[in-house]
């Protein structure tokens, strides 16, 4: 059954007589899911859990203190993915531009009905760092008080 971040069952099936997947995997695929894996263990499978959640918690009142809406309510939201009400007369596509080319940030837009009044910010893996947080909400900060 899939989970959404690994299917174990198609990984089980390719590596048996099956084989449902008929073309050769890249190899730096296997030595990215290896190395992926071995970071999880070196760190601990609840310790990691337990960082998302801090971080993202950080996050979700790093916006806040901005005076940004988050659009999901906080008992639904879970830590790889927050999304954040793009407030009004903000230009979702060029703060996101700026965030990448001054910042070095990149984060994603909504889709279809959210188009242009979400972002949507990953904190994944390496990327749910503290200092990663901080360095978003400042440059939102100066974005966002810029337009004023």
């Amino acid at each position: 059954m899939p989970n959404w971040y690994l299917d174990l069952t198609m990984l089980a099936k390719y590596w048996n007589r099956e084989r449902v997947y008929h073309h050769t995997p890249s190899t730096t695929l296997h030595y990215g899911l290896r190395e992926g894996l071995r970071l999880v263990l070196e760190e601990g499978l609840e310790d990691r859990w337990v960082r998302h959640q801090a971080i993202a918690e950080y996050l979700w009142e790093k916006m806040e203190a901005l005076g940004l809406k988050l659009f999901v309510k906080r008992k639904d939201r879970l830590p790889p993915l927050t999304t954040v009400c793009v407030p009004e007369g903000a230009d979702d596509a060029a703060v996101r531009t700026r965030l990448r080319e001054s910042y070095n940030i990149d984060i994603a837009g909504g889709f279809g009905p959210l188009k242009g009044k979400i972002w949507r910010i990953g904190l994944m893996g390496f990327s749910s760092r503290r200092e990663n947080v901080t360095l978003l909400s400042e440059a939102l900060r100066e974005i966002l008080d810029g337009r004023k």
